[in-house]
């Protein structure tokens, strides 16, 4: 998600959502402020994160990044190349296009075996990096694009052109995977990478009217493929709605599936109002559907409008992924710079809520994830530097275990 910074408008936003979460609206719940570990500079060297853009035009290239056991994974799709930095934030180990960077000052690939720890750099000739993920062991996962002379042109799946890379911890690159497996055909467009907590991997991607979602072993095998276009979403049980299919995200522990399924009424129907926000899960092993949570109603703000008071709807809540623990985590828009976070059981029960601040106002590009532990973390960039921070929704649940 990327945002122009509203510089004018910076403080008083900041100052409206501060006043606001001091009001009633803000209840009860916490506030979770992002807490920066480590700042990166902008620019071009091995240790900085090459986030320019020219006037006018968009940012060169994905960035995003990833957290596993306390290291940080950032993949620059404007310089091509993968940093890997401790919590402190210094460089541990470095992939890189030689032809869009210089030779690093870090050492060659590092040497101790069993350890990402020591300094390294290793060459690899990246083309176009998107989304990225990380094992247990350290195995690193990399979209990218496929060579020119494996992109597949389908008539109904459209340019099949991206593909994902392995990297051992050492960075020695592992066959890449395809729809089939290692070195198959080309997935189409990524939307997102995941790694469950027994290390298999999630591909979710888009076409033009369906997903795809490929779930592999962690030696590469194809367990499941689905496919799911408007006709296979799951019955409307009201009628004078429409779904849409908006985010899927895999369970970390079981082959399921969640899908968030947002019902829009239609124009003709004057009975229905406002939109209704469902959680379906699909088991892979059965094809079947199990039963819908319905997500709670993104609050809305009161504004004084003469002499009247209006509520101001919200969009309903995101789904920003599962944790371990078996709970999905939902962030809704409120107000400028702030988030409503939920935490929700499989059985559709409340199990925490935070209010999160998200100061958008002061971005040009963030890239915000939720660890499996229930850590939401970030690559949050400013005028002058990018922050990688988290916001420790873990604690949440501690809190408010029942």
């Amino acid at each position: 998600m990327s945002t122009i910074p509203r510089h004018g408008a910076a403080v008083l936003a900041a100052a409206i959502a501060a006043a606001w979460l001091a009001g009633c609206a803000r209840g009860r719940a916490p506030e979770l402020v992002a807490e920066p570990l480590f700042a990166l500079e902008l620019g071009r060297l091995e240790d900085q994160v090459d986030l320019f853009r020219t006037a006018g035009s968009t940012m060169n290239g994905r960035t995003r990044i990833a957290m596993r056991d306390g290291l940080f994974y950032v993949a620059n799709g404007g310089a091509r190349k993968i940093m890997v930095f401790s919590s402190y934030g210094d460089l541990l180990f470095l992939l890189y296009d030689p032809k869009t960077n210089a030779k690093p000052t870090l050492a060659s690939a590092p040497t101790e075996p069993g350890t990402v720890s020591t300094r390294g750099a290793v060459e690899y000739p990246f083309q176009d990096l998107g989304e990225i993920a990380v094992s247990s062991e350290k195995v690193l996962y990399v979209e990218d694009a496929a060579p020119a002379g494996r992109v597949v042109k389908d008539a109904v799946a459209g340019t099949l052109g991206r593909i994902v890379l392995r990297f051992d911890r050492r960075g020695t690159p592992l066959a890449p995977l395809g729809q089939e497996g290692p070195n198959g055909t080309p997935f189409p467009f990524i939307t997102a990478l995941h790694v469950t907590d027994n290390d298999q991997l999630v591909v979710v991607c888009r076409l033009a009217a369906a997903w795809q979602v490929f779930w592999f072993s962690r030696e590469g095998v194809l367990l499941h493929q689905v496919e799911i276009d408007r006709a296979h979403l799951p019955p409307i049980d009201e009628s004078g709605f429409t779904a849409a299919l908006v985010n899927i995200v895999p369970d970390m522990a079981e082959s399921v599936l969640y899908l968030l399924i947002y019902y829009y009424p239609n124009a003709a129907d004057k009975a229905s109002s406002g939109v209704t926000a469902r959680v379906h899960p699909l088991d892979l092993r059965t094809r079947q559907y199990g039963g819908a949570l319905e997500l709670p109603v993104n609050p809305g703000r009161k504004e004084r409008v003469g002499f009247t008071t209006q509520e101001i709807a919200r969009p309903p809540y995101d789904l920003l992924g599962a944790g371990s623990n078996r709970h999905l985590y939902l962030l809704g828009y409120s107000d400028s710079n702030l988030y409503n976070l939920v935490i929700l059981g499989l059985d559709g029960r409340t199990r925490g809520r935070a209010w999160v601040v998200i100061e958008d106002s002061e971005l040009t590009y963030r890239d915000t994830h939720l660890a499996s532990s229930g850590i939401i973390y970030g690559l949050l960039c400013g005028r002058a530097k990018a922050d990688v921070a988290w916001w420790r929704s873990d604690r949440l649940l501690k809190a408010d275990a029942p």
